[in-house]
């Protein structure tokens, strides 16, 4: 029969054993989600530095700065995914064809957006300054827009972009926030108050994206 300083010894031995099991499983968990975490960033990094360099390169016209710099968006963006997103309740039922154009002209239209902003970005450089996990496979990554006149204009303007994981490993953008304004969450508040209007009619969304984002481009163009 075991004497109680004996099973004393044992219970301790096993609290101990069990405090070291659970350590080691919060160690691991917290390493996984920094890996993770440092992944999403360098997938950021990665086309950050392919922007700064498009920005240095003297040789490039505005023209093909502006389509580089948009080849370079859609290759990191699940544009399927955002149009759906900005849709919101009216993706449901709408007939596949219908989708399909919107999601192209909706593609064009975000580009344009996008591109819009790329005056800002002259005579300066984008620094990534950091990420967060809002879940294992929803990362936010900070930056910021770091110009050569920054004291004369306010200091940098801040960036950052929502990436999440896929099954195979690899990352996506599905929102940028420029200046605390999340776009995609912007233009699905735009986008269901045009429906709103319109009866849902997804088509006539369609064809004032396309509206718009002629003038955008007619506009940047003449700029």
């Amino acid at each position: 029969m075991a004497t109680p300083s004996l099973r004393h010894g044992v219970s301790s031995f096993c609290f101990v054993a069990a405090i070291a099991v659970i350590m080691s499983m919060v160690f691991h968990v917290h390493a996984a989600r920094a890996a993770e975490t440092n992944a999403a960033q360098a997938f950021v990094q990665q086309n950050v530095d392919r922007v700064n360099a498009l920005l240095d390169d003297p040789s490039v016209s505005a023209d093909q700065r502006r389509m580089q710099f948009g080849r370079l968006l859609l290759s990191m963006a699940d544009t399927r995914r955002i149009a759906m997103f900005v849709l919101g309740q009216y993706a449901s039922g709408a007939m596949p064809e219908q989708l399909s154009t919107f999601q192209n002209a909706f593609t064009d239209y975000a580009l344009a957006a996008y591109e819009a902003r790329l005056d800002k970005l002259k005579g300066g450089r984008i620094m990534v300054t950091g990420a967060v996990m809002r879940s294992p496979d929803d990362f936010i990554v900070n930056a910021e827009i770091i110009r050569a006149t920054e004291a004369e204009n306010g200091g940098p303007l801040k960036l950052a972009l929502r990436v999440r994981a896929q099954p195979e490993g690899s990352f996506v953008m599905t929102d940028m926030q420029f200046e605390g304004i999340w776009l995609a969450i912007s233009q699905r508040a735009d986008f269901t108050a045009f429906l709103q209007q319109h009866r849902g009619d997804i088509s006539a969304l369609t064809d004032s994206l396309r509206s718009k984002t002629q003038t955008m481009s007619s506009t940047a163009r003449a700029g």
